[in-house]
C-alpha cells in the first residue's frame, strides 16, 4: 500500500507546541495528546478494545448498522463524499462502506484524523475505497475546502463517531453546524446516560476509571517527562452548570511531589497536590442531547438509541 498523506497546518509542530504550552499553563492537556504518538494510539486501541461497546457489543454494532442502512437508502444512488471526521483506525467506517458497496458507484472518501499512527491503520482497513488522508486537528475548525479539493462540488456525508465526548459540545456542535450545509448529512455519534442517578453514574464511570483506561492516560505523562511515581490518576463526575441532563467525566494526575516538567523548551513548575487534567468526556441523557442539537438548528433525521441509553447515533441535517 502505498498512499499520501497530507498534513493540515494544525498539526505543524510550531503550532502543536504552542497548544501544549497553553494547555499546560492552565494545568490541562490538550485531547490530541491522548492520541498523536504511536505509543498513544496503541494504548488507546488496547482501552477501545476493552471497553468500547463497538468492540465488545454487538447489539451496538447492529444500531450503526441500522442506521447507516437508512442513510443509504435515502441517498438513492446519488453521488456523495463521505468525510470521516476523527476516524481512529477506521472500524466504524468499514462498516457503513461495506454496506455502501452495493451502490452503482462509490463514495469519494476522505478520512481525518489528528493520530498519524491510526490514520495509517485506517488507510490499511480501507485502502480498497483509495481515501484520501489528512492528519489534522479538529479543535483548528478546518473549512471543508482545507479538508479536500473536491469536497464542495459533492453532497458531504460526514461521519463524527466518538468525537463530541472529548471535544464536547461546546467546541464541537458549533464547529459542525458551520460547516454542514442544508443539502449534507452528518452522522453524530454520542454516549449518553440513562438518567443523572448515582446509580448510573457510577456504572458509566467505571468504563473510564480501569486499568487499561489509566494506562492510557499514565501514557501520555510519561511521553512528556513525568515518572510514573510522580503522579496519581483520580476520576470525578462534575455537573455541566449551564445543562440539565448532561455530565462530564473528568481525570486529573495529583503530583505526589515538587517536580519541574520541561515541555516544548519551557520549564513548568508543579507543585505536590497540585492538578493536571488529563482527560474529559461528556454524557448526555437523550432528552438533554435533543434538546441541545435542536438549539443550534440542527435536526434528527434518524436516531437509533441502545436499549440501556448508553450509546446513541444520529443522522443529523440543518434547518
Amino acid at each position: 500500500m502505498s498512499r499520501q498523506v497530507t498534513f493540515h497546518k494544525s498539526t505543524y509542530p510550531d503550532t502543536v507546541e504552542n497548544k501544549i504550552k497553553d494547555s499546560i499553563s492552565k494545568y490541562r492537556l490538550p485531547a490530541s495528546l491522548l492520541y498523536e504518538s504511536v505509543g498513544q494510539a496503541s494504548r488507546w486501541l488496547n482501552y477501545a478494545r476493552a471497553w468500547s461497546p463497538v468492540h465488545r457489543d454487538k447489539e451496538i454494532n447492529q444500531l450503526y448498522n441500522s442506521l447507516y442502512q437508512s442513510v443509504l437508502s435515502e441517498l438513492d444512488g446519488e453521488a456523495f463524499h463521505y468525510l470521516s471526521f476523527g476516524c481512529g483506525d477506521g472500524l466504524k467506517d468499514e462498516s457503513f462502506l461495506q454496506l455502501a458497496k452495493a451502490r452503482k458507484s462509490g463514495p469519494e472518501v476522505t478520512l481525518m484524523d489528528v493520530s498519524p499512527a491510526l490514520i495509517l491503520r485506517a488507510a490499511q482497513r480501507l485502502n480498497a475505497w483509495n481515501p484520501r488522508l489528512l492528519v489534522v486537528d479538529l479543535e483548528s475548525k478546518p473549512g471543508l475546502p482545507e479538508c479536500g479539493e473536491q469536497i464542495c462540488d459533492h453532497k458531504c456525508l460526514i461521519s463524527c463517531l466518538g468525537m463530541l465526548p472529548t471535544l464536547g459540545h461546546k467546541q464541537l456542535l458549533p464547529y459542525l453546524s458551520s460547516v454542514l450545509s442544508e443539502k449534507d448529512q452528518l452522522i453524530l455519534s454520542a454516549n449518553l446516560s440513562p438518567t443523572e442517578t448515582d446509580e448510573d453514574k457510577a456504572n458509566i464511570k467505571l468504563q473510564y476509571d480501569n486499568p487499561e483506561a489509566h494506562a492510557w492516560y499514565a501514557g501520555v505523562l510519561l511521553e512528556l517527562g513525568l515518572q510514573r511515581t510522580d503522579f496519581m490518576l483520580g476520576c470525578r463526575l462534575e455537573s455541566l452548570q449551564e445543562l440539565t441532563g448532561a455530565y462530564r467525566i473528568v481525570v486529573h494526575a495529583r503530583m505526589l511531589r515538587k517536580l519541574e516538567l520541561p515541555v516544548c523548551g519551557e520549564t513548568y513548575l508543579l507543585e505536590a497536590e497540585e492538578q493536571l487534567e488529563v482527560f474529559r468526556s461528556e454524557r448526555w441523557t437523550p432528552a438533554a442531547l435533543r434538546n441541545r442539537l435542536k438549539e443550534l438548528g440542527l435536526n434528527m433525521a434518524h436516531a437509533m438509541e441502545s436499549d440501556d441509553c448508553q450509546e446513541g447515533v444520529y443522522c443529523i441535517v440543518k434547518g
